[in-house]
């Protein structure tokens, strides 16, 4: 009994405090990629203590302070848009790691715009002060020299536009930048475009999205009908991914990209009158197939099992990549993967577990009123954050 009188009383306030604590710094700390200081916690922690919503508080107040901190742009955001830069989907630390398609993210996301438009605006964000190529990456590896030593990066990008910059007569998101046709339209038939850009933007793989039932009348010659001596093969497998990628691909067929052959030479991505030749190579496997003649692409994914994904009807077909990109955008399906990928991001969680899953839903649901992806940043580590303690 003595030794029971001596210790310290732990009242429910003190618990209530240490809960808070924890909750802002993990809110912070996630967003911002760096630890709040201690005074900042202590501050912030009394203050969600005494707020009557704690939601609210968390976002008004810690995951405002946390975007406000460049290394959200330099540590959290840069590293969302590093999955799209390589085929790896992988984080990098080297030269090459920010170029115009991930400063492109990046400034959208620090401007609030509307995140729909990343996939057909004539929208480029470039180092303040720098003159852009569109044949080389040096002035954003300049760039990211100085904010590897400290420098901000976030208020380091002015917004411009396409148009006279790149040299491309289309304008159209990241898809007419040179960070992603350096990745995506060099060699290949042109269809790595599509498997990417569904994966980075409805979170589905080709594997994902296969379906045998769509009509095979857009399968392209160099498409073995029978892999293998087998019909049954194509018919149950093949079909299924090619079917519906092959009349969407179309929409990359005048794009290519062309390493330059002495090093340090200008290497553009280039839009041909015409489908490039790559896009019809290997035309004696199946010299029944589809030749691909210009770049009007048709959905048949809008109908069976993919109808799931959520396609505005309105936007069945159309020609390049801008339609294409405004399709891909208008589906129910590129909200949720933007707040499932924020999700993983932010709160290191992969989303399978039914409360995530939960959760991912609530954040479409809000993301899709605005498409603020700044606010998607705060809305999932606040999420996340409050269920601390619990």
């Amino acid at each position: 009994m003595t030794l029971l009188l001596s210790m310290p009383a732990f009242s429910a306030g003190t618990d209530d405090l240490s809960k808070a604590k924890a909750q802002v710094a993990f809110v912070f700390k996630r967003l911002a990629g760096i630890p709040a200081l201690a005074a900042d916690i202590d501050a912030w922690g009394a203050g969600l203590v005494a707020a009557p919503d704690k939601a609210v508080y968390l976002n008004d107040v810690v995951a405002k302070a946390a975007t406000e901190n460049d290394k959200f742009y330099s540590v959290t955001v840069l590293d969302f848009a590093q999955l799209e830069a390589n085929k790896d989907r992988a984080l990098e630390d080297g030269v090459g790691v920010l170029n115009d398609l991930t400063a492109t993210i990046i400034g959208m996301v620090r401007d609030e715009k509307d995140y729909r438009t990343i996939l057909s605006d004539d929208v480029l964000y470039i180092p303040t002060g720098a003159t852009y190529a569109p044949g080389n990456n040096t002035v954003y590896d300049t760039l990211y020299g100085t904010v590897k030593n400290g420098a901000a990066l976030g208020s380091a990008l002015t917004a411009t536009t396409q148009t006279g910059a790149t040299g491309l007569a289309v304008q159209a998101g990241i898809f007419t930048l040179r960070g992603f046709g350096s990745v995506y339209y060099e060699a290949g038939t042109n269809r790595g475009p599509l498997r990417f850009t569904g994966v980075n933007y409805l979170c589905r793989d080709l594997e994902d999205l296969s379906d045998v039932s769509r009509s095979d009348v857009f399968v392209r010659r160099d498409v073995d009908r029978a892999p293998g001596g087998d019909a049954t093969k194509y018919r149950t497998e093949c079909v299924g991914c090619h079917a519906g990628m092959d009349p969407l691909t179309k929409a990359f067929a005048k794009f290519d990209f062309v390493p330059a052959a002495a090093a340090n030479a200008a290497a553009p991505i280039t839009i041909a009158a015409a489908p490039v030749i790559k896009v019809n190579r290997n035309n004696d496997v199946f010299p029944g197939g589809a030749i691909v003649t210009d770049d009007a692409w048709t959905n048949l994914w809008i109908e069976g099992t993919n109808s799931a994904l959520g396609w505005d009807a309105s936007k069945k077909s159309g020609t390049g990549v801008k339609s294409f990109g405004e399709m891909l955008a208008a589906t129910k399906m590129f909200p949720e993967c933007m707040a499932k990928r924020v999700y993983k991001t932010v709160c290191l969680k992969d989303g399978t577990a039914a409360a995530d899953k939960e959760a991912i839903g609530r954040l479409a649901a809000e993301f899709s009123k605005t498409y603020n992806m700044k606010e998607l940043f705060k809305d999932a580590a606040v999420d996340c954050g409050t269920k601390i303690g619990l």
